[in-house]
């Protein structure tokens, strides 16, 4: 008899355990990891294009007053090493051309780095270190950023405007496809990193990221204006500042 009670007891204590192992199963948090991928050769190809806006000379020299350039940027991930924290990363080379036919990628222009841990991805770009993304990753996630360098100035200062950069990056669209008018993307993963205007400033950061490829698009607005009376296009104001866009055109890996 005591040997068919210890047999039950048993038997109820190892479905216990197991339904304890079900409830507090945890799902890993780089589940989204492979929006930033970190495999050695991978590299994007981008057309990026700049409006550079000068308010000085609205009234004096309009071609000066707005100058539009435009290159191609290669960024390629490279070796891995261990950063000053003692954490694994991988460097970032970057490559710029103005014409990729008569002047292929072959010089490093300059390197960033990235470190993905289970808790976030960070990017350092030019010695200054982004929250790029944290996790688990949801539609609605929110956090800073820019907490590393709230006291430096990453761009030129506006004029007529001091803005703060205490941005609260927000996930706003997630395993969205995507077109960029020359790729499509299955899976993308857009971070609405600040959008903040008036009549006198406009601030707008995005990125867009696509699984096992990384950025695929960026758009950074920093202006300041002076109105004119009577014209209500922002664009059309005394501007001071820049629109940057960044687009994909080819991915792979070497």
């Amino acid at each position: 008899m005591k040997q068919l009670i210890y047999s039950v007891f048993f038997a109820i204590l190892l479905v216990s355990v197991n339904g304890c192992k079900k409830e507090y199963e945890t799902v890993s948090l780089t589940a989204d990891a492979n929006y930033f991928p970190d495999d050695s050769g991978t590299y994007v190809i981008y057309k990026v294009d700049s409006i550079l806006y000068n308010d000085f000379f609205f009234n004096s020299d309009p071609a000066q007053y707005q100058r539009s350039t435009s290159y191609f940027l290669k960024e390629k991930i490279t070796e891995q090493f261990i950063d000053n924290l003692g954490r694994t990363a991988r460097k970032i080379e970057r490559y710029v051309t103005d014409d990729t036919l008569l002047h292929p990628f072959v010089e490093v222009n300059n390197v960033w780095y990235q470190i993905k841990t289970d808790r976030n991805v960070e990017v350092i770009e030019d010695n200054i270190r982004y929250v790029k993304l944290t996790f688990p990753v949801s539609k609605s996630s929110e956090w800073k950023g820019n907490k590393y360098f709230l006291n430096e100035i990453p761009f030129q200062p506006l004029k007529n405007s001091n803005i703060k950069f205490d941005w609260t990056y927000t996930v706003s669209d997630k395993d969205v496809r995507y077109s960029n008018g020359i790729k499509v993307f299955d899976s993308t993963l857009t971070i609405l990193q600040i959008a903040d205007s008036s009549k006198v400033n406009k601030l707008f950061s995005e990125e867009k990221y696509a699984r096992k490829i990384g950025l695929v698009n960026k758009e950074l607005w920093r202006l300041d204006a002076q109105p004119i009376p009577g014209e209500p296009n922002f664009l059309k104001s005394k501007l001071n500042g820049f629109i940057y866009r960044q687009t994909a055109l080819s991915y792979g890996k070497e």
